[in-house]
């Protein structure tokens, strides 16, 4: 990885200044182009060397791939090259800037540098001895490296500050079926319960639906379906892997062992996972969810919920309302969505995802360079460069990434920097 230096990004600077009197975008410093410049323009100036062709007969194109570009889909490359001599006065600015202006008098080296297609590029300027016809001068060499991708790459966007994209799917957590489950039915079926006693199921996969009445069932052994009706249920699977819907009122739900597939319904639920990997909706109401032991699937629905994760890589995803979220141990994945969400990884490396809506979400204990930020390409307004220098800062309490509409995320921590959060971020 390769991070530009001062003088090029002055040379940046300049680019995009000339593509900005003619209402183009800003190109974005990559660091696998600047690698692949950095690299062309040393093999120049050490093989006495002017040509697009590099060592070993490469081409740019072949260049910038060796260095790790994603040239993948859809892309586009281009180059220049150019060198001045030096006047060692300690500063390298007049020297670039004669640098850009010889490339955008000539016509070839211009079209490059405005070209609309053209989003990222990567500057390596040299400075050494170059011998041209016997005689060696001190010059800087430079190479511009030009590139657009739909492969991943990794934004340049400050000293210290790199942001990567990458590929990133946030798919649902699936709500109890029943046409999965039947499948599995070997055991008896209850469709209703006596006041006062607990329904007890069989060793088997049995059907428990039941009504309006406040039920307590244990669902044992086998892979049962279990649907409390309307009423304040409490509802425990067992062993097995079960399917289990509180459906209407403030319902108790447990798993228990096996990997169960739980939903609140209506009412304001709380959900027990147990051990194993389950997938737990609360679905409307302000629910508590705890996945427990195992890799879980959470989702808050709409209303103010509290999900925890507990031991193993979880899931957690608050949907609508003000949620709290706790991942606990494990490398947890944590997505608030719509809404002013609070969010703790807790222990492990863990990722925080953010997609446009409304709300200030906290990040209560985010832990530099273990955990992640995986922010939707479209909340950044302008490029990436621009967004970390205008809308992330520093203040007493932590940092706050700011977005439209008043939207924004607010790291805690007082000693957390804008270098600690920016260079942790994921586009996608």
């Amino acid at each position: 990885m390769s991070i530009a230096t001062p003088a090029e990004r002055h040379f940046l600077s300049l680019v995009n200044q000339a593509r900005a009197s003619e209402g183009l975008a800003p190109l974005q410093l990559e660091t696998h182009l600047n690698a692949s410049s950095d690299a062309h323009s040393r093999w120049m100036l050490a093989t006495d060397t002017f040509s697009h062709t590099g060592r070993g007969g490469s081409s740019a194109t072949d260049r910038m791939r060796d260095a790790g570009f994603d040239l993948s889909n859809g892309w586009r490359t281009a180059e220049n090259i150019a060198y001045v001599s030096t006047n060692n006065n300690g500063s390298l600015l007049d020297e670039v800037e004669q640098l850009h202006r010889g490339l955008m008098n000539s016509p070839g080296h211009r079209a490059n540098i405005m070209n609309p297609a053209l989003e990222m590029i990567g500057i390596g300027l040299q400075q050494g001895s170059f011998t041209v016809d016997g005689r060696a001068y001190d010059v800087l060499m430079a190479t511009q490296n030009f590139a657009t991708t739909d492969g991943h790459v990794r934004i340049d966007a400050a000293p210290g500050i790199t942001i990567a994209t990458t590929d990133f799917a946030t798919l649902p957590v699936q709500a109890p079926a029943r046409a999965v489950w039947e499948p599995l039915f070997n055991g008896e079926v209850f469709t209703s319960s006596q006041p006062g006693t607990v329904l007890r199921g069989t060793a088997r996969a049995d059907d428990i639906r039941l009504g309006a009445r406040a039920d307590t069932v244990e669902g044992g052994a086998g892979h049962d379906w279990i649907a409390g009706g309307a009423g304040a249920d409490v509802l425990r699977g067992g062993k097995g892997n079960d399917f289990i819907l509180g459906q209407a009122g403030n319902d108790r739900l447990f798993g228990g062992e096996g990997n169960d597939r739980i939903s609140g319904g209506q009412g304001n639920d709380t959900i027990m996972g147990g051990p194993g990997n389950d997938s737990l909706r609360g679905d409307a109401g302000n629910d508590l969810i705890e996945g427990q032991a195992g890799h879980d699937r959470i989702s808050g629905g709409a209303g103010a919920d509290t999900l925890r994760g507990g031991a193993g890589n979880d899931w957690l995803q608050g949907d609508a309302g003000h949620d709290v979220l706790n991942g606990g141990a494990g490398a947890d994945t944590l997505i608030g969505g719509a809404g002013n969400d609070t969010l703790r990884g807790g222990a492990g490396a863990d990722t925080f995802v953010f997609r446009p809506g409304p709300g200030i979400d906290r990040v209560a204990d985010y832990q530099p360079g273990i955990d992640r930020v995986m922010i939707a390409e479209s909340m950044m307004r302008g490029d990436v460069t621009g967004f970390v220098q205008n809308n992330i800062r520093e203040t007493a309490n932590g940092v706050v990434v700011e977005f439209s509409a008043g939207n924004r995320i607010i790291f805690e921590g007082p000693n957390l920097t804008v270098e600690d959060i920016a260079d942790d971020i994921f586009l996608f």
